[in-house]
């Protein structure tokens, strides 16, 4: 049996075991003191398991012994990911609770399929059918939103609806959007990041995919200066679906250049932002909500191609003005 099978074994077998269970759990959290887990129909929700330190710590040294890294004062973080699991954990010289040390840990935890795939509500207007053809036409996409709102489930989304035998390669530092393979008509590479090995930074990645010819390429989240290689990359010719963090549609292409300009190479703000008026096509906002009856409610509020002339947006949808 190979590390990541014990590894899954001996996770789904643990004191999570009745959380994992759940199809709607997507995240749990241990803070030195209580089990939290978030629900992706009703947010955050306190676990009633009951779970001690020394327990936590025992489960998180399996996991280090079994990932084969270290786990100590000398290394306090780990960090690891396998199957439909990312786990960051913190050791005792780290957390504090009510001046006391502990254990703290986040686990991640990916489904295959979408869950936007039959949720109606959360393409308003006719932005599926736009988003369709935009795949269609190999038109590059960017999502934005804030943390939660359901950036990675659209990507999900658009994965299992690219035309059969299109050639993605998709960059990734968990392994989640490699559970949507969709038919298997996909030729689908998937890599994982590594940002403590210089070859296998989101940066040195997005590079090396252009030598693999693609049909699309899909970062999972760009957040600083893998911008520009993500922008050399379409300006090539490549068409590109990531998501990013921004408060809202109209400052995603800002946003693009800024992190771009993290990269440094004398680049200059105009430039890059009229590069990326010319070569990137849709550009797509959402938001995520809590509904009277306490459920999670996620949905496109946002929807509009950019505008290389006016440098705008010309807005398809937009939530405030329901046009």
């Amino acid at each position: 049996m190979d590390y990541e099978s014990r590894l899954l074994e001996f996770l789904e077998n643990s004191f999570l075991s009745t959380l994992l269970a759940c199809d709607s759990v997507t995240d749990i959290s241990w803070n030195g003191e209580s089990i939290f887990y978030l629900d992706n129909r009703y947010g955050r929700r306190k676990s009633d398991l009951e779970v001690t330190n020394e327990m936590v710590g025992d489960f998180l040294r399996q996991i280090a012994n079994f990932s084969e890294k270290q786990f100590s004062y000398m290394e306090p973080v780990l960090d690891v990911s396998f199957g439909r699991y990312r786990m960051n954990a913190s050791f005792l010289s780290v957390t504090r609770v009510n001046n006391r040390k502990a254990y703290s840990f986040s686990l991640r935890i990916a489904s295959a399929g979408s869950a936007v795939e039959k949720a109606d509500d959360f393409f308003p207007s006719n932005t599926k059918d736009l988003l369709l053809t935009a795949l269609n036409n190999g038109d590059s996409i960017v999502i934005g939103g804030e943390t939660g709102c359901g950036k990675t489930e659209l990507q999900k989304f658009l994965l299992l609806h690219l035309p059969d035998y299109t050639r993605i390669v998709v960059i990734d530092n968990v392994q989640e959007l490699e559970l949507s393979r969709g038919n298997g008509n996909l030729d689908m590479t998937s890599w994982l990041v590594d940002e403590h090995n210089p070859r296998c930074t989101f940066s040195a990645l997005i590079r090396n995919s252009l030598r693999n010819n693609p049909d699309y390429l899909l970062v999972a989240e760009s957040r600083g200066e893998e911008m520009v290689d993500a922008l050399n990359a379409v300006m090539s010719g490549h068409p590109l679906i990531t998501t990013l963090h921004a408060k809202d549609i109209s400052a995603i292409p800002h946003r693009m250049a800024r992190m771009a300009m993290q990269a440094g190479r004398n680049l200059v703000y105009e430039e890059l932002l009229a590069d990326i008026y010319h070569h990137f096509s849709v550009v797509v906002y959402l938001k995520r909500s809590v509904r009277e009856d306490g459920t999670i409610f996620r949905r496109i509020s946002e929807f509009g191609y950019l505008n290389e002339g006016s440098r705008t947006i010309d807005y398809v949808y937009k939530e405030d003005n329901r046009s």
